[in-house]
């Protein structure tokens, strides 16, 4: 019965670490997308890519962008290894 229970809570927890992830995806994409315009897929690839501390720089960096090419940069620097 305790397997179980780990299972399920570890199950739980990997389910709500998901639903953040996208959830802050779906919120950049937004705001990239308001501030710069409809993103190339090559981009928005390497955005799926990035690990949710690094969704949340990139939250918090997309607002000093004015152009795509301050994006480019910003993911050039943050790709992951």
């Amino acid at each position: 019965q305790d397997i179980w229970e780990e299972a399920l809570e570890k199950g739980l927890q990997q389910g709500l670490q998901q639903g953040v992830t996208e959830g802050e995806k779906t919120l950049i994409f937004r705001l990239l997308n308001r501030r710069l315009g409809s993103l190339p897929e090559t981009v928005i690839g390497q955005i799926n890519q990035l690990p949710l501390p690094a969704l949340e720089e990139l939250g918090e960096a997309l607002l000093d962008f004015s152009e795509i090419d301050d994006l480019l940069g910003w993911l050039e620097s943050h790709q992951p290894e």
